[in-house]
């Protein structure tokens, strides 16, 4: 499945972390560092395994931890629905 980022979404670095907003809805979700680099990634659509790989390489997480946080980070992204996921891909 591939991953994509989902409606109109705007940006903000804050510190460590993204501010974003969604124009349309007037949803704000703050991220941290690593959630910033997942959105940062998912700018290409990307497949789990692709975003688990990239972090594991980028952050020290062993690959189950990676898969379980990044899982429920983007269950999160998808009840804000910041991103779309497109099966069979």
């Amino acid at each position: 499945m591939m991953i994509h980022r989902d409606g109109d979404w705007l940006a903000a670095k804050v510190g460590d972390e993204l501010v974003m907003m969604s124009a349309a809805k007037g949803n704000y979700i703050g991220l941290s560092a690593v959630g910033a680099r997942i959105w940062e990634l998912i700018e290409t659509p990307q497949t789990v395994e692709s975003l688990c790989a990239a972090l594991i390489e980028e952050y020290d997480v062993d690959p189950a931890t990676c898969r379980a946080e990044v899982d429920s980070f983007l269950a999160t992204l998808g009840q804000h629905n910041a991103i779309r996921i497109e099966e069979g891909a």
